[in-house]
C-alpha cells in the first residue's frame, strides 16, 4: 500500500460523504485499517468547525457550560498546547456555548492569512509524521479544497495564484505519505443544489437558508453582490471553477469524476479503479 491519504472533494450533493466511507469500507474489507475524518467532525489536520482554546484556559472558558462539560470532554482532543473541541457535534440547547466556540474557530477570517497558513501547515505536517509510521490508510473528506478554498475566496479575496500556492503547501506537508485525490464537481450545479436544498430540511431550518446568508455576509458576497438562491449557486459555481484550477497544480494523483444521472452504482465503480492503481 503506497497512498497513505486519500481525499475525496467536490460540490454539495455529489456524494463525497457517502463515498468517503465506501472508501473507507473498501479498505478495511481488504484487511486495512482505516481512518475517516468525516466534515464536521474533530480532524487531525484542519480546524474547520472546531474551536481551538489554549489548556491553560480551557477550565475558565468552559466555566459557563459545567452542566454539559461531560458532553464537551467526549469532543474534545488535547493536542499540544491547545484544546481541540469539536463543538458542532456537542449535544446541547445551549446556543451561548455554539456562539462562543465558533467565536474561536480560525476560519472566517478570524485570524490573518499568514497565521492561518501557518497554522495548518504545522497541523498537516504533524499529522504527515505520524501517519508515517502506521501501517493504516486515511480518509480526509472536504479538507484539502472546499473548506481551504471557501476561506481564501469568501474572507481573504485571494487570487487563483495565492490559493494555489496555500493549497499546495499543505500538499507538500503530506507529500510523504504518497496522497492522491478524488473530485466529485457534478456537470450541473445549479441541478445539484437545486437537488440537495430540497433533501436537506430539518427542524433547525434548511440547509440552502443557511448557505443563502453565509454567502451574502461574507467580504466575496458583499463584494460581488451575491443574494438569494441565485447568488449561492453563483458562488458554487466559481468554487467548482478555482477548485478544478487548483487540482491542475497539483503534484498528486487525481481524478475528477462527473455523475450527470446520479449513478451511484457506476460512479462507485470508478473510483473503485481508481483505488487499484494507488
Amino acid at each position: 500500500m503506497k497512498t497513505k491519504l486519500i481525499m475525496i472533494e467536490g460540490i454539495p450533493g455529489s456524494g463525497k460523504s457517502t463515498f468517503a466511507k465506501r472508501i473507507a469500507d473498501y479498505y478495511t474489507n481488504h484487511g486495512v485499517k482505516v481512518n475517516l475524518y468525516n466534515e464536521g467532525g474533530f480532524h487531525p489536520a484542519d480546524l474547520a468547525w472546531n474551536a481551538c482554546i489554549p489548556v491553560k484556559s480551557i477550565n475558565d472558558v468552559l466555566a459557563p457550560y459545567e452542566s454539559f462539560r461531560s458532553e464537551i470532554d467526549k469532543n474534545t482532543h488535547i493536542e499540544d498546547d491547545y484544546a481541540i473541541i469539536s463543538y458542532t457535534q456537542v449535544k446541547t440547547n445551549d446556543t451561548t456555548f455554539f456562539k462562543d466556540m465558533e467565536a474561536r474557530e480560525v476560519y472566517d477570517n478570524r485570524v490573518p492569512f499568514e497565521v492561518f497558513n501557518e497554522l495548518h501547515r504545522k497541523r498537516w505536517s504533524s499529522f504527515s509524521r505520524q501517519a508515517k509510521e502506521k501501517n493504516e490508510m486515511t480518509v480526509f473528506e472536504c479538507a484539502l479544497l472546499q473548506n481551504h478554498v471557501s476561506e481564501l475566496m469568501h474572507f481573504h479575496l485571494a487570487d487563483i495564484e495565492r490559493i494555489k500556492a496555500h493549497i499546495n503547501t499543505l500538499v507538500q506537508a503530506v507529500a510523504d505519505l504518497s496522497p492522491s485525490l478524488i473530485y466529485l464537481p457534478q456537470p450541473n450545479v445549479r441541478e445539484t443544489i437545486e437537488r440537495i436544498a430540497e433533501q436537506r430540511v430539518s427542524e433547525n431550518g434548511n440547509w440552502i437558508d443557511g448557505v443563502i446568508n453565509y454567502s451574502e455576509m461574507t467580504p466575496y458576497g458583499k463584494l460581488h453582490c451575491i443574494k438569494g438562491f441565485d447568488g449561492a449557486v453563483q458562488i458554487f459555481e466559481e468554487r467548482k471553477r478555482i477548485e478544478l484550477e487548483v487540482i491542475k497544480s497539483l503534484p498528486i494523483k487525481t481524478i475528477v469524476l462527473e455523475n450527470p444521472n446520479y449513478d451511484w452504482e457506476a460512479l462507485w465503480k470508478e473510483i473503485k479503479s481508481f483505488l487499484c492503481t494507488l
